[in-house]
């Protein structure tokens, strides 16, 4: 896939990114209101210093996912499962393994998308300053929501939460995006976890939502291989020089 050379593709690259650990389809139609309750209630300076307490956000970290897409015409929802790797400094890799392998890479300015067959495919937003600005504001945003950074998330939601309880650590955490255009994309966002992030659920505003559930979560630095997979591109200029 390649954006270029209009405004219009520059806000499409920006509603990928957007929608990268999304891509959000249909749910049934109440499920937009099943978090009414949720973003009822604004949260407390008190509560979410409580949270960060709770939370650890680490710097990097992998893992697994799995997530549920459900269409309004299928009974099913439709899964998905693969694995992660975010860092603050290289961005966020999302790699789904089945139902067939593709990978996106996000860093600030570029998307890089792998298809099944290994090809490698580089988009750039530069062509327009909002769009730019937003590229560059992504990786952090994903950085945060998947770490529990509720430090830079304040700076870009309004934040909701039902805290956890004495005898239950689960919380629930709403995020009403700040700046127009990623609201315009994803209204609404929840997170929920104890010790860490494990699902993370994004609306869109026509009741379309995604639910993506974490698991084996590693916040170890990452490895020498790791960091390399942030530049696939190079990797393959590389074995056709040899």
């Amino acid at each position: 896939m390649t954006f270029a050379g209009s405004e219009s593709r520059s806000c499409q690259f920006i509603l990928t990114c957007i929608l990268l650990i999304g891509n959000a389809v249909s749910f049934s139609a109440h499920s937009g209101t099943d978090f009414d309750a949720l973003f009822a209630q604004t949260a407390s300076s008190s509560e979410l210093t409580q949270l960060s307490k709770q939370l650890a956000p680490s710097s990097q970290a992998k893992g697994l996912f799995t997530q549920y897409r459900h269409l309004k015409v299928l009974k099913k929802p439709l899964v998905s499962k693969g694995s992660f790797v975010f860092s603050k400094l290289l961005g966020v890799i999302w790699q789904q393994q089945s139902p067939f392998n593709s990978t996106l890479i996000l860093q600030a300015g570029r998307l890089t998308q792998i298809d099944s067959q290994g090809q490698v495919h580089i988009s750039d937003a530069q062509q327009s300053t909002t769009a730019n600005q937003l590229s560059q504001l992504m990786p952090t945003l994903l950085n945060a929501l998947l770490s529990g950074d509720l430090h830079t998330l304040e700076q870009h939601f309004q934040l909701s939460l039902q805290s956890a309880s004495a005898d239950n650590e689960q919380w629930q955490l709403g995020l009403t995006p700040i700046d127009p255009l990623v609201k315009k994309a994803i209204p609404r966002l929840v997170l929920m976890g104890e010790k860490q992030i494990q699902t993370l659920i994004l609306f869109s505003d026509n009741q379309d939502s995604s639910r993506i559930e974490f698991s084996a979560i590693n916040e170890m630095p990452l490895t020498e291989q790791d960091k390399a997979r942030f530049s696939p591109a190079q990797e393959d200029s590389s074995r056709e020089t040899r």
